[in-house]
């Protein structure tokens, strides 16, 4: 693409020219990362394996960027600035959710009230919906069962586990991540008790 006035129009608040090194760079920067915490070795010699490992990943990964999960799914640019926030909001999240479950736990009445939830979250593509799913799962008490154009089904231990999803706190946050009008509404709110009711 030239380098026209056009071409170089602002997506969210980085000029595209720039925005097309950044997720590259912070994926370099993150695999960097893991590679330095998890072999807990900074000599010359780990680190220039480190920095060819994740060269290497780079490379082999370079066309999963744009990889569309179905016919008609969009492409939409990951906001990194909200991703560190969500990564810290979703961290206390699950010590939340993990405290709950501990004191369902340790009641000897057992407090747990399971059911099913389906709804519907308007997000902007596949992408953002593994993100919910995979966030959900990730969250002591929730597990996502399956999801169906745009329509979860998630196991919940209390209504205080789903919480979260039925006002919409999640579902917004991660589409906040991606570049896009939707705002993650939640609608068509069903909670599932027994089996027959699938």
């Amino acid at each position: 693409m030239p380098d026209t006035p056009s071409s170089r129009k602002a997506v969210g608040s980085y000029p595209r020219r720039y925005r097309s090194w950044l997720a590259p760079a912070v994926q370099a920067l993150m695999l960097m990362g893991v590679w330095l915490l998890l072999s807990g070795h900074y000599d010359a010699f780990h680190i220039s394996l480190g920095v060819f490992s994740v060269g290497l990943v780079m490379v082999l990964n370079r066309g999963l960027y744009r990889v569309r999960l179905y016919p008609g799914d969009v492409h939409r640019d990951l906001q990194f600035g909200r991703l560190f926030i969500y990564v810290f909001w979703l961290a206390k999240e699950i010590v939340v959710a993990a405290l709950q479950v501990a004191r369902y736990v340790l009641d000897p009445k057992m407090p747990i009230d399971p059911s099913f939830l389906e709804f519907h979250a308007e997000l902007p593509n596949a992408s953002s919906q593994v993100v919910l799913a995979n966030s959900i799962t990730l969250t002591p008490g929730t597990l996502t069962v399956d999801i169906t154009e745009g329509v979860f089904l998630v196991h919940s231990l209390s209504d205080a586990s789903s919480a979260s999803l039925v006002e919409g706190t999640m579902p917004r946050r991660v589409a906040e991540l991606f570049e896009g009008d939707e705002s993650g509404e939640v609608t068509g709110v069903k909670i599932i008790k027994s089996a027959g009711e699938l």
